[in-house]
């Protein structure tokens, strides 16, 4: 599967009943249009296969899970945050990306998140749609999009994390290790780097035991009980981020990132 500039976006692979997606965009896997779309569509077919127990998300490389939105492809076009195709994409540019989170959350099976690097902004975003999370010891997570003119994630952070901790990523934008996700409750097991991927196959295959009805009504009811609180929350956010990319606050923050400098708050 390849983006553009004929770039493999994701890598899918078999274990069994277990199937493992990787982010495959070195190097730092950042999330671009085509990355959504890519995503967007394996997770529908994964979900269609009733010969699949679990999924474990990860990603390639060694630097980092996720580092957020592709920032240089969202500078050479309109602020959206994915693909605008329809007229309803055209209204709501943040659509694409809620799919792809709603597509993955609500898979009929367990996801699995298997972060050894970095997953901050829209990869705190995929981690936080996920059922569980393995988290190396060079993982970290933060809520960075204040630092780059965006907002979103709180939604993930609240579930995860509890109001005041999700407000201090949110208004620090800064990262917290995966030790202290795991003090927190959010993450389920710390393992030694490289072994992230590895360990929640080995989860996803005690999941595949159990009886493949069982194991998806066991999903489905917890769907149900959590609500849509969720999507709906992450709606509003996504609605805050818009409203900010009109100020100009909002480009100078991304100019400022891209150009290894401090930004220049206009606060007259």
């Amino acid at each position: 599967m390849k983006d553009a500039d004929d770039q493999v976006t994701i890598s899918v692979e078999r274990a069994g009943h277990v199937v493992v997606v990787r982010l495959a965009r070195p190097p730092v896997n950042a999330v671009s249009r085509q990355l959504m779309a890519e995503l967007d569509a394996c997770f529908a077919e994964l979900g269609a296969d009733r010969t699949v127990a679990t999924v474990v998300l990860g990603a390639e490389g060694d630097r980092a899970f996720c580092a957020g939105i592709d920032l240089k492809e969202l500078s050479v076009g309109a602020p959206t945050l994915g693909p605008a195709q329809t007229i309803g994409e055209t209204l709501d540019s943040g659509l694409p990306w809620r799919t792809v989170q709603h597509r993955i959350r609500y898979l009929p099976v367990p996801v699995i998140a298997a972060v050894d690097g970095p997953a901050i902004g829209a990869g705190f975003g995929l981690v936080g749609v996920a059922d569980l999370i393995v988290a190396s010891e060079r993982a970290s997570f933060g809520l960075t999009e204040i630092n780059v003119g965006l907002l979103g994630g709180a939604s993930k952070a609240i579930r995860m994390l509890g109001p005041h901790k999700a407000r201090m990523l949110l208004f620090g934008g800064e990262l917290i290790g995966a030790r202290e996700m795991y003090r927190l409750g959010a993450v389920e097991e710390v393992v030694a780097p490289g072994r992230a991927v590895e360990r929640a196959v080995e989860i996803g295959q005690v999941f595949a035991k159990k009886s493949p009805i069982a194991l998806r009504l066991a999903k489905e009811s917890v769907l149900r009980i959590e609500g849509h609180w969720l999507e709906d929350a992450y709606r509003t956010e996504q609605d805050y981020t818009t409203r900010l990319s009109q100020y100009n606050d909002a480009s100078e923050a991304r100019k400022a990132y891209l150009d290894g400098r401090e930004p220049s708050w206009g606060f007259s």
